[in-house]
């Protein structure tokens, strides 16, 4: 017997699929799930004399959910199907009897009903995206020229090898949310095209085929997602079995993504706006900073073009043209557009363009582009401690690409779906540089083998506080020296380095010449004690939000008294990593 394929189906023999799943699905009790098939299996063609059947299926469903106001309904139009179903009398007499006794019975739960039909309406246990900003920074608090940014988060721009980056415009203290950005563009990581949404990155229960209902390429978690990136798939669809069998980088990905997520018409729009930027790129009020405005925030960010050798231009430009022939032998390019493929022709002024477009997006996208993360932990594990961020695709998150590096930062980053979190890990004080951290950081890894990192991939010499001090590895750090802030002040600067065992309450410095009393320093650190066996015990018990209100509390009385590097402090901040990311994109496998 031959075995068909997922392509070589039809749209009836899909709908039969669906269908059946949905029985599945049903006596599961994943209700939302089998909802989404009953529906996909109608729309496809599903065979009219057995609507009765998934009409009834679906009531059953809607009952689980609470929504009973559908339900009866839904069980009315299971009894009108029945005009077309066939089956044997008697069959059909006992499903009409069996339904009428149900709407008796819900009936008589009215009141209930009522009630009921008032509460938010779940998709699976997947909470929408929808208003994440507001979830974290309500509007009222976002930054009006940068609104992915807090009010506390201000953009410069000095010029100069610095750039432009983000500085505190106030006080900011550990725990803070000051960035929720969704991505201008992402890709998913081929191992992971079936396992997860191709446009959430969710991780999938039920997987939701594509719109085409030919490509086998990738899945969905619902049809929203993949009714929502419909038309961007397919635009790609042709592409994406190229793309995977190549083993290219996320940054050739991206650099197609960030093309083919726009139709081609608006793509040619863009000529005019990057010859003559005019107004139109001037941050205001008016004119916010937006993430998925390709000329205005994507296109500009950096490229270190002028410093860039004739190897490394060719390079990109050979991955420029692969990729561009990739989109001539899709649908994306119009047919009026296209050149013959021969080698005496020239190639039009819009494909000129498209393709300029894309070594442009490989120059950018190398110092621009962040990994998306899920953290994984075996089944049954309730605790961290065996849990991993596991990279899973990439996107461009242009506001936070503005970030500078510290091998000491000051934020880290996690992710819901694809939405970019970004939380304070340590006080900034007003006017003091946001910076993150691009993979090389001084808790794991020596300085020279940082600053070599940094300069092979980022093109930069490092000098954050953690280089300039010559800080030591976290394991080195002499957890019996106490380094105190001198009460003077920024003025002075100067850290106080006292025994852990020490008998002496005032330190005179050798700077400014002041005494500090170190009792209030004493203090905040016997409180800390208490504080972190309360985060270690919720860690082990996994309950991780109340770990990380306690971490950010140590965080909060360790910053008033005494200066980095402490040994604690990053142990502590290292466990605000782990709760943030398991709050976020998170799974057991």
């Amino acid at each position: 017997m031959e075995r068909k394929t997922f392509k070589s189906l039809t749209c009836l023999e899909l709908s039969v699929i669906l269908a059946n799943r949905s029985a599945t699905l049903y006596h599961l009790e994943r209700h939302e799930y089998a909802l989404e098939d009953i529906e996909e299996a109608l729309q496809l063609g599903y065979p009219k004399n057995l609507f009765y059947k998934l009409e009834e299926r679906r009531a059953r469903c809607l009952l689980g959910l609470k929504r009973h106001d559908e339900a009866v309904k839904t069980f009315r139009r299971a009894l009108q199907a029945l005009d077309d179903a066939r089956i044997p009398l008697e069959r059909k007499q006992k499903f009409e009897a069996d339904i009428r006794v149900m709407l008796a019975v819900m009936d008589k739960g009215k009141q209930l009903n009522e009630t009921a039909k008032n509460l938010p309406r779940v998709h699976g246990k997947q909470k929408s995206n929808a208003h994440l900003e507001d979830r974290f920074i309500l509007e009222k608090k976002r930054n009006p020229l940068y609104p992915a940014c807090s009010k506390a988060v201000e953009i410069k721009d000095d010029g100069g090898d610095v750039g432009r980056h983000a500085v505190a415009a106030r006080k900011i203290t550990p725990g803070e949310i000051v960035i929720v950005e969704r991505p201008h563009c992402t890709f998913l990581l081929a191992e992971y095209r079936l396992t997860h949404c191709h446009l959430c990155f969710a991780r999938i229960f039920v997987p939701m085929p594509a719109a085409c209902h030919t490509c086998s390429c990738v899945a969905y978690c619902s049809r929203r997602c993949r009714d929502a990136d419909a038309q961007v798939h397919s635009r790609e669809c042709k592409l994406l079995p190229a793309l995977w069998h190549s083993r290219a980088s996320v940054t050739c990905y991206l650099a197609l993504r960030a093309i083919t997520q726009k139709p081609f018409g608006e793509t040619i729009k863009l000529k005019e706006r990057l010859r003559n930027p005019g107004s139109a790129s001037k941050i205001s009020a008016e004119n916010p900073y937006r993430g998925d405005d390709y000329a205005n925030a994507f296109y500009n960010l950096v490229t270190h073009e002028d410093k860039r050798l004739p190897e490394d231009i060719f390079h990109r430009a050979y991955m420029a043209a692969w990729l561009f022939r990739l989109l001539m032998a899709s649908e994306y390019l119009p047919e009026n557009v296209k050149t013959t493929d021969s080698a005496d022709s020239k190639l039009s002024d819009e494909e000129l363009f498209i393709a300029g477009l894309l070594l442009h997006n490989l120059q950018l996208l190398q110092f621009n582009s962040h990994e998306i993360s899920e953290l994984v932990r075996p089944k049954g594990e309730k605790t961290l401690a065996k849990a991993k961020s596991v990279f899973i695709g990439g996107g461009v998150y242009p506001t936070v690409a503005m970030l500078n590096h510290s091998c000491n930062p000051g934020v880290i980053r996690y992710f819901i779906g694809t939405t970019m979190i970004v939380r304070a890990v340590r006080t900034i004080g007003a006017g003091e540089e946001i910076s993150e951290n691009y993979g090389p950081i001084f808790t794991t890894m020596p300085e020279s083998e940082r600053k070599r990192k940094l300069r092979v991939q980022y093109w930069f010499d490092c000098n954050c506080e953690a280089c300039s001090g010559h800080w030591p590895l976290l394991d080195e750090l002499d957890p019996t020296i106490l380094r105190f802030k001198c009460e003077t002040g920024p003025s002075c600067g100067n850290v106080l380095l006292v025994r852990s065992d020490t008998n002496e309450f005032m330190i005179g410095c050798a700077k400014c010449g002041k005494s500090t009393n170190i009792l209030k320093g004493l203090k905040a650190l016997q409180d800390t004690d208490a504080l972190f066996r309360v985060a270690s015990t919720s860690l082990e018990e996994g309950r991780n939000e109340q770990a990380l209100k306690a971490y950010l509390e140590i965080l909060k009385l360790l910053d008033e008294t005494l200066s980095l590097p402490i040994k604690d402090y990053h142990v502590c901040q290292q466990g605000v990593r782990l709760c943030s990311l398991a709050l976020g994109n998170a799974a057991y496998i």
